[in-house]
């Protein structure tokens, strides 16, 4: 192994995303941070030490107070290389949201805003990962 391979911040680190969609519509939150500020991004965030992949979809679906959700079931993932320093993988989960209700967080202080948007009219520019989503066809509504 090269000295890189063993340095532990040039591991890939891995995160959820969360679909959450309804009427042809997913949620999106516009990111507050780097890399890609301003970019509309799923809700989700990275796997905690310890913590199964399931539960770290609770604990995003747990930041929309006012929206009950169906079960999450797992979907795809995509590798996310943004450059020779940072790399991801993305664990995508979809789940359906059961009620109509306004977008409440308990707190948020990663995005700028969430809102629905249409599936087939995502607003630009969209997070790397999102942006591979839809790159490799993936719908999740068909």
């Amino acid at each position: 192994m090269t000295k890189q391979q063993l340095n532990i911040k040039n591991k890939p680190r891995v995160g959820v995303g969360v679909i959450i969609k309804q009427n042809h519509k997913i949620i999106l939150g516009r990111r507050l941070n780097q890399p890609m500020q301003g970019s509309w991004q799923l809700p989700g965030g990275w796997i905690g030490l310890g913590e199964a992949p399931e539960q770290a979809v609770h604990r995003q679906l747990s930041m929309f107070r006012n929206l009950r959700f169906g079960e999450s079931h797992f979907v795809t993932y995509t590798n996310n290389v943004f450059d020779s320093e940072l790399h991801s993988l993305s664990l995508y989960f979809m789940v359906d949201c059961l009620n109509d209700g306004q977008l409440k967080l308990i707190t948020d202080q990663l995005n700028s805003e969430w809102f629905w948007a249409d599936w087939n009219e995502l607003p630009q520019p969209l997070f790397l990962p999102l942006q591979l989503l839809v790159d490799s066809l993936f719908n999740p509504f068909h």
